[in-house]
């Protein structure tokens, strides 16, 4: 379940894609990373995942793996998520494994597309208005749908990014020193010729 949870915290993908991961075809590695691939055949909205995932997330899953996975397997399988005779744990298993997961160390009530709207709203509360972005990780055809989805649901966190700014800017300006004020015009004409002031 940690590490369903951590991939689905990196790339909140859909719960078809999620239990249909093989180690093999859908996780590759390129150098040092290691990313989350499935090719648009395979994908709900015929948009293709390349997802690299984050340290953290390929720490879990390869924690996972080695220490955890052989004791879930009954039959050969590259599945990452084994169910019974050499199957991929059916979807509907996991999600609710998850879940359950979910509300044993939260007390919420949270299924497993719910991954996709949290992961959009905690992106846009910090970055707000960046709709192209949610809309690549999403995977949605049009931004249309993505703004239908989040417009307005940033507004305070909108609110609240524009007000920091402003006080930076604030903080700046009192934080440099005064302004000197400029010579009036007898002094400066003085300057120009080398004299003094009369």
């Amino acid at each position: 379940m940690a590490a369903a949870i951590a991939l689905l915290q990196a790339a909140p993908i859909r719960r078809k894609n999620l239990t249909a991961i093989d180690l093999k075809k859908n996780l590759i590695s390129r150098g040092t990373k290691l990313y989350l691939v499935v090719p648009e055949e395979e994908v709900k909205n015929r948009e293709p995942i390349d997802f690299e995932l984050p340290a953290e997330t390929r720490d879990i899953l390869a924690w996972y793996v080695r220490e955890h996975r052989p004791l879930l397997i009954s039959a050969p399988t590259d599945a990452l998520f084994p169910g019974r005779r050499g199957n991929a744990k059916s979807s509907q298993t996991l999600a609710h494994q998850i879940s359950m997961t979910v509300f044993k160390y939260t007390q919420l009530k949270f299924n497993l597309h719910l991954f996709r709207h949290a992961g959009g709203k905690l992106f846009l509360d910090a970055r707000p208005g960046q709709y192209e972005v949610m809309r690549r990780v999403l995977g949605h055809r049009s931004i249309t749908t993505t703004t239908n989805l989040y417009a307005g649901a940033e507004t305070r966190s909108a609110g609240s990014h524009f007000a920091s700014v402003i006080a930076e800017r604030r903080r700046l300006i009192e934080q440099q020193p005064p302004a000197k004020k400029p010579p009036d015009a007898g002094v400066r004409e003085a300057a120009r010729r080398g004299g003094g002031v009369a």
